[in-house]
């Protein structure tokens, strides 16, 4: 079988065949849309399956693996720019296996998973640039956070704003509620003076026009008691007193 993370020795013999599920490490070069030279770097998890198959279709099971493993990375890689195998190539390996199961199924292998577990620029220059994109993208995320951070304390802030108007609304409505109640409860015992009153007066003033004209003057007299026991002062006009003035001869 081939060895290495580039199975570029094919120089292992094997006696014995591990039939238990396993790791496999690899490492190759591929080249973006954007044509700049990666080297991934990543891991199989595996295991044989089908004893019988695989020694019918390879001799060299691992190095099949591996090297159909680096032509499909290949191949997508080549699709998509650095960015967007920056953003993807979890994704990009995932479909690497699932989307061509017959292959490892021909020889008896099963692939649990193949994940990318670094990659870097083949190129000195081109590592320093992504190292630039890197940082930046790290720089944004950041600051990406932290703007999430402001803009979800403000609305907390404001949500607390809304819960205080809203709270000061059902206050309004509660002193509302019971100003008219007690409004109501005021005229009630109002009308019911006013009905004992006339009630009372009745045998002895049967005209309810001289019982009301007794009620209003009531009424003054009690207005003038409350305003002589306070600091104001009450001006009144010939009219309001009935008053007259003669000249003597």
């Amino acid at each position: 079988w081939s060895r290495g993370r580039r199975r570029e020795r094919r120089d292992l013999v094997l006696t014995k065949v591990d039939l238990r599920p396993m790791y496999m490490s690899f490492e190759f070069n591929c080249r973006t849309a954007d044509n700049v030279e990666l080297v991934l770097e990543g891991s199989f998890f595996w295991e044989i399956v089908d004893l019988k198959a695989m020694m019918r279709f390879t001799s060299d099971t691992s190095g099949d693996v591996c090297n159909h493993a680096r032509s499909k990375f290949i191949e997508r890689v080549s699709k998509v720019t650095l960015q967007q195998f920056m953003n993807g190539f979890n994704a990009i390996a995932e479909k690497v296996h699932k989307d061509d199961d017959t292959f490892y199924t021909q020889r008896g292998v099963l692939i649990h998973s193949l994940e990318v577990t670094g990659y870097r620029c083949a190129e000195a220059s081109t590592a320093q640039i992504l190292e630039q994109i890197i940082q930046e993208t790290t720089n944004r995320m950041n600051r990406l956070q932290q703007q999430e951070s402001e803009n979800e304390v403000h609305l907390h802030q404001i949500k607390g704003d809304i819960e205080e108007e809203r709270a000061k609304k059902e206050l309004l409505d509660v002193q509302v509620a019971n100003s008219n109640a007690r409004s109501t409860m005021e005229g009630l015992a109002e009308a019911e003076r006013v009905r004992s009153f006339l009630t009372a007066l009745e045998p002895d003033v049967p005209g309810i026009e001289q019982r009301v004209a007794l009620w209003d003057t009531l009424r003054k007299k009690d207005a003038l008691d409350a305003i002589s026991n306070g600091g104001a002062h009450l001006y009144y006009t010939p009219n309001d007193v009935n008053l007259s003035i003669r000249s003597g001869c």
